[in-house]
């Protein structure tokens, strides 16, 4: 690993998402974060503190209250909007689905005013709050809070506060809503974060711990046989009739058979609710759902346009999606594009889809930055995420940064398997400062067998000097394993997915890469 001081001060692009946060403190929900970098004033930070005011910290401001934690406090809520792969509105990507609001039957200017996401807003202003919005739909960040010291709140939070022109307006917008108990975003100027997710599950690769329902390919593998119900449960009727619903085609859903019409018009279409919310124990007969928005989501964007700041698209993998392109010549088209900031989530490994190519898009719009799915180096990320092409992510990384208005960061899913080599993806950043720009990373939730603490103890003991600055890893790896969870199912999961590719070119066993864990696996017939 690379030699880094114990109280050497990590470089920015280490720090301005949470990595390295310590000397914790308890927050308003159980959880201790660090909140020493919000609102910060030092060197790491000088650059982007122009326009800073002086007053930001006064007491009683919504600035000093966040920082001190007097408020649990969250700018998402404010400036962001999000749905899943099948339409299903979020608070944020890690916020609970809300079952009612799909975008078959409301727009994204209806979601931001929901009653949902008003009482989230408004519990996060006030001190004597008993969060009960916030508690279910921030769960995931309590939890994270609670037992890793950081969360994707404190992530945004510290990257936020610290762009003067951006809390401004986050301000502006709390003050209005304290006024009038609205939220009203028509004169903050440029604040609106659009997530898009449903563009569909297209993806060329088959990472082992993703989703199903967000990559084609994880989806063909599993139905092919590459499935553990100790891992990822009973693959069942609804799972698949799930996998079936996030394909379909949102925008013309008025044209399909099983879509009907009443007398006064309005189109009606089955919903089974457990494939919407992910909940299998939920209402087994389909519900119908009235179709109220029919517009597509680049109407609804282009719309928006004016109060966009930026526009992230997530997959599937995004790249080669080419509806998503349709978008992006409809922003160049009206002329907000120069003015916007375009985000993928993204493997890197290809950057076409049919005539379209993401590079020759770059030059028209203010930033195009490329979240890229990085947690492991060469042969490692290879296996983790079987089909990828580290030359290829290095490639289209280092030709992205010939690009003035282009950046690269690396994204980590710290997981069961790349926890025993992510320290590798660390010193590769800190070793490449000019070639990414951040990196960041958050711990795998589910499934729950593929979390760091399910490791065996001796392997996560010795793990822990390697994340000596990065108190928030060291957590994961003390923790003691799930007493649910049988580690042989992992095994069993993993070398039937090093079974499927035998005789291809991404054949590869996972003993080869993790050789560590080999005296830890029983074959069936010991067990």
């Amino acid at each position: 690993m690379a030699e880094l001081k114990k109280d050497t001060k990590l470089p920015g692009f280490m720090t301005k998402g949470g990595p390295g946060d310590k000397d914790f403190k308890m927050s308003l929900l159980g959880g201790k974060v660090d909140t020493s970098s919000w609102f910060a004033e030092d060197e790491m930070y000088k650059e982007r503190r122009i326009g800073y005011d002086p007053d930001l910290l006064k007491p009683g401001t919504l600035s000093q209250q966040a920082k001190d934690q007097e408020i649990f406090f969250c700018d998402i809520p404010f400036s962001q909007v999000y749905m899943e792969i099948d339409g299903n509105y979020q608070a944020c990507c890690f916020g609970k689905q809300v079952r009612k609001h799909n975008v078959v039957n409301t727009s994204l200017v209806d979601w931001m005013h929901s009653d949902e996401m008003n009482a989230v807003r408004k519990e996060m202003l006030d001190p004597n709050s008993e969060f009960k919005q916030v508690k279910h739909t921030c769960e995931r960040c309590i939890n994270d809070e609670a037992r890793y010291g950081r969360s994707r709140r404190t992530a945004c939070m510290k990257i936020h506060s610290n762009v003067p022109d951006y809390w401004s307006k986050i301000q502006h917008m709390v003050e209005m809503m304290k006024a009038t108990g609205e939220y009203d975003m028509t004169d903050a100027g440029r604040i609106l974060e659009i997530q898009l997710k449903v563009y569909g599950s297209e993806c060329n690769l088959d990472c082992h711990m993703c989703v199903h329902a967000n990559s084609t390919i994880r989806q063909k593998v599993a139905e092919e046989g590459v499935w553990n119900e100790g891992v990822y449960g009973q693959m069942d009727t609804q799972h698949k009739e799930k996998l079936s619903w996030v394909s379909r085609d949102k925008n013309t859903l008025t044209e399909e058979d099983d879509v009907t019409v009443d007398e006064n018009g309005d189109a009606w279409i089955p919903i089974k609710t457990s494939i919407l919310t992910y909940i299998p124990k939920d209402v087994e007969t389909a519900e119908p759902t009235k179709i109220t928005n029919t517009e597509s989501m680049v109407e609804q964007t282009v719309a928006l346009a004016p109060w966009i700041r930026s526009i992230k698209i997530i997959g599937g993998e995004p790249l080669i999606m080419k509806r998503h392109y349709e978008l992006l010549d409809r922003l160049i088209e009206e002329d907000q594009a120069k003015h916007i900031v375009i985000k993928y989530q993204t493997n890197l490994t290809e950057t076409k889809a049919g005539k379209h190519n993401i590079f020759n898009y770059i030059p028209h719009f203010h930033l195009v930055c490329m979240v890229a799915s990085v947690d492991g180096i060469g042969p490692v990320i290879e296996y983790m995420r079987r089909r990828t092409d580290w030359d290829k992510v290095m490639k289209n990384t280092e030709y992205c940064r010939k690009y003035d208005n282009a950046n690269v960061d690396f994204n980590g899913l710290v997981s069961f398997l790349s926890v025993m080599r992510f320290y590798e993806v660390i010193d590769f950043c800190l070793e490449r400062p000019k070639l990414i720009d951040q990196i960041n990373w958050a711990m795998l939730e589910e499934p729950h067998s593929l979390r760091v603490n399910n490791l065996p103890k001796k392997i996560k003991d010795s793990l822990i000097h390697k994340y000596e600055r990065f108190p928030d890893i060291q957590m994961a790896l003390e923790m003691d394993a799930d007493e649910h969870i049988n580690i042989q199912d992992t095994f069993d999961y993993l070398l039937k997915q090093d079974e499927y590719y035998v005789g291809t070119k991404w054949e590869m066993h996972l003993f080869d890469v993790f050789p560590e864990l080999e005296e830890f696996y029983v074959k069936p017939e010991d067990r």
